[in-house]
Formats: C-alpha cells, structure tokens, sequence
C-alpha cells in the first residue's frame, strides 16, 4: 500500500516549509544505511566525511566519491518516492544525493541558506528529503529550519563568508529572517524530513562525542528543467558539486518538460 500524508501533515508542509511524516523506514534497512555508509567511509578515506557528494552514482560522481548501487536503491524507496509524489507530483527526477557526516568533536557547521540558491533548476522546484542515520539531539547539530522562510517562493540574497570550518560558504543575509524563530529538526534514525528547496536553514557544528550523520537525497519535478549548461557556469564556483555533468534519473512518470537530458554523467 501507498504511504500516505494526513491532511494535517500537508497542511504543516505548506505553513512551515517542512514536514516530519507519521512514517519511519523499516528497522533493517537503517542499519543497512549504516553499514554501507561504514562501507563508503572505507572506499573514500581521502575525502573528508563532512560532506560527501552523490554517493548513489556509480560511475565517477560530484567530488570523486566512488558510490554504489545501493544509495540509489535508498534514495528511490517506493515509500519515499509514495510521500514525495503527495508534494511535488507523481514525475519525479532523482538528481543528487548528500551524506552530511558531521563527525563527533568537529563535525563542521552549515550556515543560514537557501538550497537553491546553488541549483541550475528552472523553474526552481525541488524537494530535499532528509534522513538521519543516526539519532538528532539538541547537542550533536541538529538541522535548523526558519518556519515559512519558503512562502515567498524567493531566492533572498546570500553573501560568500571564507573559511573551512563550514560546509559551505554562501549564507543568507541576516535581513532576511529571525533566528530567534528557528525551529531545531530533532529525530531519531529512521524518521525522515522533507523540506522546501526555498526553505531557509543551517545547523550548527557538533562538538559532541556522537556522530551525526545524515542522508539527502534531491529530487525535482520533471515539469522543471534541468539545466546543465548553467550547471557548467555554476560549478565554476563549485567546482566539486559537478552541477554540469549531473546524471538524470526519472524515477517515476514521465518527463513533463520534456527537455531533460537523461545521458548526460550516465558514462559510456
């Protein structure tokens, strides 16, 4: 059967910009989750845990991690795509995944910002589903939502901050909302979240000795277009996220706008 939103929980999606389902994913594939994380930790030791990108492509991904199958079984879980379809509709393109590892004792902050303020996606629509693969506490970093920061469907402007203590570096201007407002995303492993791309958000950093690790995955609309060319102009700034060469993969129904590229990172 299909897992499905209360009316309530619609509602809480389109007041605050997220919604934390009455649902939790099976015991057995959490641990699953973790297991094959430890298994990606193993296979990519040069790249820093902080951040991983696109671990669910399998032939040379965004800043070199070597992925496997199994994320992109993870990301595509019938119940997920089920919960997806009830707020982005039911033709859906998987276009990245995200493991956020915020180690124990320095896993690094994520500033105020908005998603999309990154994404070559036009019309900008994109759903970010957020599952821990460990328990959230007010102490190891939660994620931090500002409630409909995401009604003025607007992209606010963001400034570049240096340094390698964050995990990115453009943040919302502060005249743009009140932190006071924020609201922590305290879950246990299996729950999941799913947030607006507009919605504006950050975490602090974990100084705890429990890690904090996370699982996104991104998907769009396919009534929205792709665009990699953009994707190219935009990577020249972040060259790691491979915003250019990011493979496609309809998911579910079919390609409404019907100009996406699905060959585009798929290898020979």
């Amino acid at each position: 059967m299909a897992v499905t939103l209360s009316a309530s929980e619609l509602e809480t999606f389109r007041d605050k910009g997220w919604v934390v389902p009455d649902y939790r994913l099976p015991a057995d594939l959490v641990a699953e989750m973790r297991a094959e994380y430890d298994a990606l930790l193993a296979r990519n030791s040069h790249i820093a845990s902080d951040i991983m990108l696109a671990p669910h492509q399998t032939d040379g991904g965004s800043q070199g991690v070597i992925g496997s199958q199994k994320w992109f079984d993870f990301a595509t879980h019938p119940d997920l795509l089920d919960i997806a379809g009830q707020l982005i509709g039911d033709d859906i393109i998987l276009w990245g995944t995200t493991i956020f590892g915020k180690p124990a004792h320095n896993g690094k902050e994520t500033p105020w910002h908005q998603d999309g303020e990154y994404y070559p996606i036009r019309p900008l629509e994109t759903l970010t589903i957020w599952i821990p693969l460990d328990d959230v506490t007010p102490e190891n970093g939660p994620m931090r939502f500002i409630p409909g920061s995401h009604k003025a469907h607007e992209l606010f402007s963001h400034s570049w901050v240096a340094g390698d203590d964050k995990t990115i570096n453009l943040v919302c201007d502060a005249d743009h909302f009140d932190e006071a407002t924020a609201e922590d995303l305290i879950l246990e492993a299996g729950q999941v979240s799913f947030h607006d791309v507009y919605m504006i958000h950050g975490s602090r950093a974990n100084r705890t000795d429990r890690r904090r690790a996370a699982f996104i995955v991104r998907l769009m609309p396919a009534s929205s277009f792709y665009d990699h060319a953009l994707g190219t102009e935009i990577g020249k700034q972040h060259p790691a996220q491979g915003y250019g060469v990011r493979p496609l993969y309809l998911v579910r129904g079919v390609d409404r706008h019907g100009g996406n590229n699905f060959t585009i990172g798929h290898g020979a």
